[in-house]
């Protein structure tokens, strides 16, 4: 099977792309006539029905614009598509906003009245009760233009970012005495290199690659910062995290909690990195040391055929239905295929489309059910749900991609041949909660402390390397050493330039995760729940979703579980060290 994206569901060519731009322009046009036009319960709906099938529509040239260029990344067409489609996308939104204004002058009461006369209205209940809870948010039409504005700057500043990405050179190191030029596409090898020396030379050379242009990656996140707290000022949040969570109707103490609950949860964490370090035999483990897998000389290695085997053999705890989902969507809605036009430093799903490149290592094989996870979702919500409530909130879909990730790890565990493939893939389990949950938030603690900051001052290099460096400390613990170049790290933390609040929901995710597995497995909550609950979308808030689930995050020992799985894998760890000693000495 080969995985290669087919977008001719999208657009059958280029022409058709830019034909519908034209046609979607017309369609804005012609709906500005009910700027001034007085709503009854019938034309309400038509206008609803109108906005938001423009906004599909936009969303759909969005998509494909985007597509196209992460596929060919050195094509000055295809650079240009990304463009004309994002700036049709704001352009839109932006003149669609006089309908979220007029829905408001009209009023709760008027509004319910208008539910009574005409029942289709119903479709859009959801999006009409979000936007009267948020009323005092919306802003008028001269903030409106100022946070376009601010938007499209924002995005210039992204586009400046993400050239850097694409253009900075990594340096090169040396391997048995020949010079080895370090690349997007095979640094993160070399960080995972068993040759200590050579990790060491790898994460020295990337952190200096970074370093040398820290001035511009501080501009750019300074700029990012300033608009976005704009934007949040002139919708009247007192906050950017405010802003971000209002969205999904979540109280920003979670936060505070998720932070509070982690830090106290740190011993463990440090506590299999030094069982890790004796495992490596390191007496002075370094931050670099912890990439290398627990996979002795045989490297674990993987090829597409057999990821795809092993991923379909993972998912049957879920059940045949969720199975024919992922045969289908591995037909042209996975782009997996290494090609060094495609962009080789991201991984990502959009709509019912997934974009990586597969290279045959453990991490790739998690990223390829990860995604799937991600696109199933969708899938399954667009065949339910309207349009408005077809994507999910993050908050929630990071639930469907991590149990999958959990899945692969408990079905890899059980095949596995070998006590040390037992070890192997168990330490695996337990860095999936070091990546998603501390180390994510640490990152939501950096984010945290940067708006702080920036409230009061510019954010210089020394500003953000300097609490960059306390956080590592903290998390990491006195036995780990960070070198000075560690502090760099916050250069190549993409998500805090691309999105507000976006790591938190990794850390939450998985504690989530873990306990839909553990339901699943103890038969408290069925195949048919779950893919009710992946079929749901946005269609009610994200804590309302999660109860379909009979998960009630409000109670904090939902995170407190999270960790107790952790702690139980840490204590399987040890015996199976132990078993490994005793083994090796007689």
């Amino acid at each position: 099977m080969e995985l290669k994206w087919d977008l001719s569901n999208l657009f059958s060519n280029t022409d058709a792309f830019y034909q519908e731009i034209e046609l979607v322009k017309e369609s804005v046009q012609n709906i500005s006539h009910y700027k001034d036009k007085i709503l009854n319960a019938q034309s309400l709906f038509e206008l609803l029905n109108q906005s938001w099938g423009i906004k599909r529509r936009a969303n759909t040239i969005l998509v494909y614009g985007s597509l196209r260029y992460y596929k060919n990344v050195h094509s000055e067409e295809c650079i240009q598509m990304k463009k004309v489609a994002e700036s049709l996308f704001n352009q839109i939104n932006l003149t669609l906003r006089f309908v979220d204004q007029k829905i408001i002058e009209l009023g709760s009461a008027k509004i319910d009245s208008f539910f009574t006369e005409n029942a289709k209205l119903a479709t859009y209940s959801l999006v009409i009760n979000n936007l009267l809870r948020k009323q005092k948010h919306v802003p008028d039409h001269l903030a409106t233009v100022k946070i376009n504005d601010y938007t499209n700057k924002m995005q210039e500043e992204l586009d400046l970012y993400n050239s850097w990405l694409r253009d900075i050179s990594y340096g090169t190191i040396e391997i048995d005495d020949r010079q080895v030029e370090l690349s997007a596409s095979n640094v993160n090898k070399y960080l995972a290199s068993r040759d200590r020396e050579t990790r060491k030379q790898t994460y020295l050379s990337l952190n200096q690659s970074f370093k040398t242009q820290e001035d511009d990656f501080a501009k750019i996140l300074n700029s990012l910062f300033h608009y976005r707290i704009l934007n949040a000022q002139l919708e009247n949040y007192s906050s950017v995290l405010e802003k971000e969570l209002f969205e999904e109707n979540i109280d920003p103490k979670i936060i505070d909690v998720l932070i509070q609950t982690v830090s106290h949860h740190l011993p463990l964490m440090q506590e299999y990195l030094s069982l890790k370090g004796s495992y490596l035999q390191i007496d002075d483990p370094h931050l670099y040391d912890f990439g290398v897998p627990l996979d002795q000389k045989e490297k674990v290695a993987y090829t597409l055929e057999e990821a795809i085997i092993i991923i379909l053999e993972a998912l049957k705890p879920l059940g045949q239905e969720y199975l024919d989902v992922v045969l289908m969507l591995l037909n042209g809605h996975v782009d997996a295929i290494p090609d060094e036009n495609k962009h080789q430093s991201i991984t990502f799903s959009w709509w019912s489309y997934s974009f990586l490149n597969f290279k045959g290592s453990y991490g790739d094989l998690k990223n390829l059910i990860h995604e799937l996870g991600h696109i199933v979702n969708y899938y399954l919500s667009s065949k339910k749900q309207a349009f408005p409530y077809m994507d999910s909130t993050v908050f929630v879909g990071e639930t469907a991609s991590i149990v999958n990730e959990i899945l692969l790890n408990q079905y890899l565990y059980r095949h596995a041949n070998s006590l040390e493939e037992k070890l192997f893939y168990l330490s695996k389990e337990i860095e999936n909660f070091v990546t998603s949950v501390f180390k994510q938030t640490m990152y939501t603690e950096f984010e945290n402390k940067l708006y702080s900051l920036k409230n009061e001052q510019e954010l210089t290099p020394e500003i953000l390397a300097s609490t960059y460096a306390q956080l590592l400390k903290k998390y990491y613990g006195p036995q780990i050493v960070c070198d000075d170049l560690a502090q760099i790290e916050w250069t190549r933390l993409g998500k805090l330039y691309r999105w507000s609040y976006y790591p938190y929901k990794y850390a939450t995710g998985l504690l989530i995760a873990s306990a839909v597995v553990h339901s699943l497995n103890q038969k408290s909550l069925s195949k048919e729940e779950y893919l009710s609950f992946l079929a749901s979308g946005s269609s009610l808030y994200s804590l309302d979703l999660l109860k379909m689930l009979h998960i009630d995050f409000s109670n904090t020992q939902i995170i407190e579980e999270g960790f107790k799985v952790m702690e139980q894998d840490i204590r399987n760890f040890e015996s199976l060290l132990r078993k490994k000693v005793n083994r090796n000495l007689f």
